[in-house]
């Protein structure tokens, strides 16, 4: 007991002294994160990182990874989105690896990795951030603690996001009784500036971050063909947004008129939707197709980096208005396979001859022009209240 006193008073010292407290050897989520030091560095504002005080008030990922981890490599597209997703804000992701600089400056000649490349880094920098497989994946939040240990593939703008916005701060006092269950219903959007997108979607359920209206209206409607927008109404959709929706299962035909009265309350926003007849590009299966798609249970996020379409559990759908965005026109998914899939496709030219083949050989999928009955949202921006008067 007189031990485990003297040691509480020697904190109680140290603290009011101003020394620091010593960090924990090993990293544990909701500690200080073990000290760091990277004696070299590739792509950064500085040749090395002595330790955490450098990077005081930043969010901080530490992907551990190797130039001949298969899986390391091809996360870094996901990765360097995230990167851009947070360019100009205050987080930092920082790659290290244990390899020669010589090996990872060549690696770097063909693969694009944005962020930080910490190369030749020490055995005592694994042992402390417990890697004991790659990738790992470390995240450190704006207090210099280790906020969790995000599974492969498991990072994404939410997380960083909820980092950025730090702990909550004092609010009211707590009510006798506490919610023990997720809430009945949701709505919440907000305006950024980021771009390059991510969403995860189900049948009453979206979470989405700098996303654009559009492909928000295309998750509630399931196919729109055609935007109409009116004056007005063009600054709000060439905006992105972070959007959260959640309704119960059972109130799933009320999803449609919850998510446009938010639309309307938050953004003044009407929006209808009408089926016109006209000539379009139509996607379908080819001989032998689709090849390269993995079937999945539940359907999961949709991700652009660049000009790679990534898919984690969709149907087509997802293709065809990565079409329509290339081509300018409507773009209707006629495969018949509703999913969910994984896929990914790149959209390597604008021209519909080439589109054609580059669908045949990485999905199994065929592009037409036919005529069809389509579907066209209009979008307005009336002005309210019609007098002119603060409502």
């Amino acid at each position: 007991m007189r031990k485990l006193c003297l040691s509480a008073l020697l904190l109680a010292l140290a603290a009011c002294s101003g020394q620091p407290a010593e960090r924990p050897k090993l990293a544990k989520k909701g500690l200080p994160a073990p000290a760091i030091s990277l004696k070299k560095l590739v792509g950064a504002p500085a040749a090395e990182l002595k330790n955490w005080e450098e990077l005081k008030g930043k969010v901080v990922v530490l992907d551990f990874w190797a130039t001949w981890c298969e899986s390391c490599v091809d996360a870094f597209p996901a990765l360097n989105s995230l990167a851009e997703r947070f360019r100009g804000q205050p987080v930092v992701f920082i790659h290290i690896t244990d390899e020669s600089e010589a090996d990872v400056r060549e690696f770097l000649k063909t693969r694009r990795v944005t962020g930080w490349v910490a190369p030749e880094a020490g055995a005592e920098v694994f042992k402390a951030f417990r890697v004991y497989g790659r990738p790992h994946t470390v995240l450190i939040n704006m207090a210099g603690e280790v906020a969790s240990f995000p599974s492969a593939g498991g990072l994404n703008a939410e997380s960083l996001m909820s980092l950025l916005a730090g702990p909550p701060g004092p609010g009211p006092a707590a009510p006798s009784s506490l919610s023990t269950g997720a809430a009945l219903a949701e709505f919440y959007i907000s305006k950024t500036e980021a771009r390059g997108g991510t969403a995860q979607y189900g049948p009453v359920s979206l979470n989405a971050s700098a996303l654009p209206l559009e492909y928000a209206l295309e998750w509630l409607y399931g196919r729109i063909d055609r935007f109409d927008i009116k004056p007005g109404a063009g600054p709000a959709m060439a905006a992105s947004y972070d959007i959260r929706l959640r309704l119960p299962a059972e109130r799933e035909a009320q999803k449609t008129d919850f998510f446009l009265k938010g639309l309307e309350s938050a953004l003044g926003l009407k929006v209808s939707k009408a089926n016109r007849e006209a000539e379009v590009y139509v996607l379908r299966k080819a001989p032998g197709g689709p090849v390269n798609v993995k079937e999945r249970r539940d359907y999961g996020g949709t991700e652009l980096s660049g000009t790679v379409l990534e898919v984690k559990g969709g149907s087509f759908a997802a293709v065809a208005s990565r079409l329509k965005e290339g081509l300018g026109q409507p773009v209707l998914d006629e495969t018949g396979a509703a999913g969910p899939f994984e896929y990914s496709f790149e959209l390597e030219s604008a021209d519909p001859g080439a589109i054609d083949i580059q669908l045949r050989r990485q999905l199994g999928l065929r592009l037409d022009r036919l005529r069809r009955k389509i579907t066209v949202v209009e979008i307005s921006k009336p002005k309210w209240p019609p007098d002119g008067r603060s409502p």
